[in-house]
Parts: C-alpha cells; sequence; structure tokens
C-alpha cells in the first residue's frame, strides 16, 4: 500500500512516522517547507514520548513527484487545505483521502478535488519540548514548533 501524508508538521508527522515502520506501507509526504523535507530525507522523523519511533518517509515538495497512492491523510492547517489537495489531488485519482484536520469544511473542500474523501479528526496529545532539545543541525524551522516530532538526529 502506498500512502501520502498531505502537511508533514507536527501531526502530520505522528501519522507519516508510525506508517512508516510497517513493512507493507509505502509513505510519501508532501509539504511545501524545503528546510523541513530536506531534514526528513537526510535524518527521517523522530518521534519522541513514551517511546521513540524513527520513520523514514520520502518527502518531496515537489507535488508532480508523488506516485499514486491507495490511501492520502491531509494534515495541513484548514487555511492551506485548498491549496495542498489542488497540488496533489492527481496522486488519488483511484485512492481515498481522509482530512485529519481542526475546523469545519475541509472535507468539502478535499471533495472538490478528490472522489472519495473520510472524515477524521485528531486530537494530538504530546508536550511541547523546550527548544534546547531540539537539535539546530537540521535547519528546519518548524521542527522547532512541532509537538513531540523532531529529525532523526535531534
Amino acid at each position: 500500500m502506498r500512502v501520502c501524508v498531505v502537511g508533514c508538521g507536527a501531526v502530520g508527522s505522528l501519522f507519516a512516522a508510525n506508517l512508516a515502520q510497517l513493512d507493507d506501507v509505502e509513505v510519501w509526504a508532501y509539504d511545501v517547507s524545503q528546510a523541513h523535507v530536506d531534514a526528513i530525507n537526510a535524518n527521517g522523523l523522530r518521534l519522541v514520548g513514551a517511546g521513540e519511533v524513527v520513520g523514514r518517509p520520502r518527502a518531496t515538495t515537489d507535488a508532480s513527484e508523488l506516485p499514486a497512492c491507495d490511501f492520502g491523510i491531509v494534515a495541513t492547517k484548514a487555511m492551506h487545505t485548498g491549496g495542498a489537495i489542488a497540488a496533489t489531488a492527481h496522486a488519488f485519482a483511484s485512492g481515498a483521502v481522509a482530512t485529519v484536520q481542526n475546523g469545519v469544511g475541509n472535507e468539502e473542500v478535499v471533495a472538490g478535488h478528490v472522489a472519495r474523501v473520510i472524515r477524521g479528526t485528531t486530537f494530538p496529545a504530546g508536550k511541547k519540548l523546550p527548544p534546547t532539545s531540539i537539535s539546530a543541525s537540521t535547519g528546519c524551522p518548524r521542527c522547532r514548533s512541532a509537538i513531540s516530532t523532531r529529525s532523526a538526529s535531534a
């Protein structure tokens, strides 16, 4: 199975890193931050908390690089849903897409671009680590504010 996480911030990283642990799932991550994508490709995604998980999805800022996917997870901020799904919809022509976003109306935006939409929500549970515990070696400004997600080098 091939899955693409659209928006790989705090919530998207939780899905991408954990799904990348599965042997029968190929995980792609689409994000607009080149520094974040570079850090993911170089070091993977490291989740810390009750345990530690390092996932290694394939990440890109170029939506045209995305292959056909069986399943999509949209985890962007609500205000970025339209642009993100417009850019990535081709990858889900034969697949289904779930939103895991706060707010209302996201499903309708996604449904304007893909045929099969699954409604979802997420209740993030984690703790924000102090900035001094985050590795500056990745150069990723998004990781500095992510909850419980770090590049593998952190």
